[in-house]
């Protein structure tokens, strides 16, 4: 890729590079297939093992078949469990059968907490790693509420900033991913793919009460992801945080708290209604 004298126009050659690496580890982004990057299906196909959570069926992209890690969860088993057995599968198996591929929803790198793992061990074990990038749910966040992440944002997971005694920077918009399952160690039932939500979520409320106003307005955001029109439909939740007393309407929300004194120079108008023409399938 040249930049053409500093003109502003990128030349893009045909040709895709993409590193050769033991182990890949693949966003797939939000939606599907849409988010599916050329790199993504290239490396993909050139995998002699693909771990899916969830795994794909894709023939017509030319995938192949994945292995379903998303069945090692179990409703009485813990998460973190899980996460070791994950890990030591992607590494043994790129250790003797590589390349090998770990391919997540939205971005690997986040909430995905196997794929740092793997780029913390695979070294110390002599394989190589590439990161394929994608589109995470904060991409997804930030265009719902129309949020510049660039004007103050902080993350941190739910569970982690109360059991921390985290101290929240007011000045910026503060996201919690995984405050509807606060406190749940456990995984999914596989059979429906639903996760047991919180009971204790009031933690969260009586913990941000120590820093912001009862009246002061949250929500719980689950931006668009997955097939078909689904990829496009969001749902925020929105509420006075003395009413956070339970896990919101869907299990895979985040939290979101607006900095506590608005900007009109760093903030901007929510998108309430979004006008777009009809969807098009090509």
């Amino acid at each position: 890729m040249t930049d053409n004298a500093g003109s502003g126009v990128v030349e893009v050659p045909w040709n895709l590079t993409v590193p050769e690496a033991d182990i890949h580890l693949v966003g797939y982004g939000l939606r599907l297939p849409n988010d599916l990057t050329l790199e993504a299906l290239a490396v993909l196909k050139r995998c002699n093992r693909v771990f899916g959570i969830p795994a794909l069926h894709a023939p017509e992209f030319g995938l192949p078949a994945m292995e379903n890690l998303y069945l090692n969860y179990g409703t009485d088993k813990d998460r973190h469990r899980t996460y070791r057995e994950w890990l030591d599968l992607v590494l043994d198996a790129a250790a003797t059968d590589g390349p090998v591929a770990l391919a997540t929803s939205g971005s690997v790198m986040v909430g995905a907490l196997v794929a740092h793992r793997v780029l913390e061990e695979a070294p110390r074990r002599g394989l190589t790693v590439h990161v394929t990038h994608a589109a995470s749910c904060f991409d997804g966040i930030w265009a719902d509420l129309n949020i510049e992440p660039f004007f103050g944002f902080t993350v941190w997971e739910a569970t982690t900033f109360v059991k921390l005694g985290i101290q929240p920077d007011t000045s910026t918009t503060l996201m919690l991913p995984q405050a509807p399952i606060f406190d749940v160690t456990t995984g999914p039932d596989i059979a429906d793919g639903t996760i047991r939500t919180s009971t204790a979520v009031a933690e969260i409320r009586d913990h941000l009460l120590g820093y912001y106003p009862p009246r002061h307005q949250v929500h719980f955001v689950h931006t668009g992801s997955g097939t078909g029109t689904r990829g496009f439909t969001s749902t925020v939740e929105t509420l006075p945080l003395a009413e956070l007393d339970h896990p919101g309407r869907n299990p895979l929300s985040t939290l979101v708290v607006p900095r506590l004194t608005p900007s009109t120079r760093l903030d901007f108008q929510r998108p309430d209604t979004v006008a777009t023409k009809d969807t098009v399938t090509s």
